[in-house]
């Protein structure tokens, strides 16, 4: 897997580089200082595979370089490094928005007191071996992510809940999903997406601006009514209690908060509500543990399909325990869920 590190910092550009050469099957083929010659490394190695970007650089910052990239470059994998406050927030979104495929919190005092890297290599370093493995297993069989039989609509039931977890390339799924959402729902939508504090709460905004429905950072206490998204806040588990929505910092689950895992649980003891359960994109296998009470309960499950999603972790957990369960890409989910909630 061949690498581009842009950062305005040497610092940065040596810790990052460096991290990156210890990892097997791991290239780093160049480092540059701005947007702008990144573009151009981008034009004149075409073999790059992944870029790590700084998001506040000189000449050409990391927002207009990645619309500049993605205007002859689609499939190049952007990870962005982000500063964890809520103007920092607020651009990985935007940034996730505009064709970013996941993001890195990069902590002020690292940068300016050349402290351990450890808690970036950390969070960094699989990512990036997650996304490599995708890389292979397309290049070993490129028609591996048509085979999927896509779920018919007839069998689709109106509900009063839908539930919806995702992780790497969450709020870009999100996004889209919600634009295809054109008319007010008759039902309540719970999501966990894994993300920090502050993210959650711009990832609310974002959703709130483009579609039909009200989308709100969840808070604990609140009682789910239709046509309301609630977003579980970053660092806290919801669960939902008799209609509503409790929030706690329990230990993590699947080494996250919020965790998919608990939401899914938490409605096992759901009394008169018909629900529907989506996982979307993300690593590892958040939400597939839950799923047979789910099940027992008479859920319908559904995952996003691979060919849309960054990484096919948490759906690919479900299918492969469950491979009845309806697979359906972004389009589809939209549809799907209108067709759901529709009054």
């Amino acid at each position: 897997m061949k690498i581009l590190v842009v950062d305005d910092s040497i610092v940065f550009r040596s810790a990052i580089a460096g991290a990156l050469r210890e990892t097997p099957g791991v290239e780093v083929i160049k480092s540059v200082t701005n947007g702008k010659l990144a573009v151009d490394a981008l034009m004149n190695y075409p073999e790059i595979d992944l870029v790590t970007l700084d998001m506040e650089m000189p000449v050409m910052d990391g927002l207009t370089a990645i619309l500049e990239i993605r205007k002859f470059n689609k499939k190049v994998i952007i990870i962005v490094f982000s500063s964890l406050t809520s103007k920092g927030a607020e651009k990985t979104i935007q940034a996730l928005h505009f064709g970013a495929d996941d993001f890195v919190t990069k902590p002020e005092f690292i940068a300016e007191s050349g402290e351990s890297f450890d808690s970036i290599k950390n969070e960094l370093i699989p990512k990036i071996l997650a996304f490599k493995s995708k890389i292979t297993q397309f290049q070993a069989n490129p028609a591996i992510e048509k085979k999927l039989n896509h779920a018919s609509f007839s069998g689709i039931r109106k509900v009063d809940l839908i539930v919806i977890g995702c992780s790497t390339g969450g709020p870009e799924a999100l996004a889209k999903i919600f634009k295809g959402i054109t008319q007010p729902l008759n039902a309540s939508i719970l999501i966990v997406q894994h993300m920090p504090p502050m993210f959650t709460e711009k990832l609310a905004e974002m959703l709130d601006k483009i579609s039909p429905m009200t989308v709100v950072e969840a808070k604990d206490g609140m009682s789910i009514s239709p046509n309301t998204c609630y977003i579980a806040p970053g660092d806290f588990h919801m669960t939902l209690e008799n209609s509503k929505i409790r929030l706690n910092q329990n230990e993590k689950v699947c080494f996250v908060r919020p965790s998919v895992d608990v939401l899914f649980k938490s409605l096992h003891k759901c009394q008169n509500l018909k629900i529907a359960a989506f996982v979307l994109t993300g690593m590892g296998e958040d939400g597939a543990a839950e799923v047979k009470g789910l099940k027992e309960k008479g859920v319908d499950i559904f995952i996003q399909d691979k060919e849309s999603s960054i990484v096919w972790g948490m759906p690919g957990a479900i299918y492969k325990k469950y491979p009845d369960s309806k697979v359906l890409s972004l389009e589809e989910i939209s549809l799907a869920i209108s067709k759901m909630g529709s009054r």
